[in-house]
């Protein structure tokens, strides 16, 4: 009975942990906030196999204007996820 339980609660765990904020981006959501945010000064293409996960606490660092940028601009933490994936994706 134990090991059934330890089994199965190690099984959830391990699951769960798949499922961070980047790991639920979508980057085609990301592409219109990029376009409206981004696009007037970056390319996407530029980013592309940079790590999403850095990318996305460098967004939300200027988001929260801890980090400076050309240009100010407010995001959720899950639009800062899907901006960072279709990013890294490459556009």
């Amino acid at each position: 009975m134990k090991i059934r339980t330890l089994t199965t609660i190690g099984l959830i765990a391990a699951g769960l942990a798949g499922y961070s904020g980047s790991a639920l981006a979508d980057a085609a959501a990301g592409k219109a906030t990029f376009e409206a945010n981004c696009a007037e000064c970056h390319e996407a293409a530029d980013f592309k196999g940079e790590d999403a996960k850095e990318l996305q606490g460098s967004i939300e660092q200027i988001s929260a204007g801890q980090m400076k940028h050309k240009k100010a601009f407010k995001l959720t933490a899950q639009q800062a996820a899907d901006v960072a994936a279709y990013m890294a994706s490459g556009g």
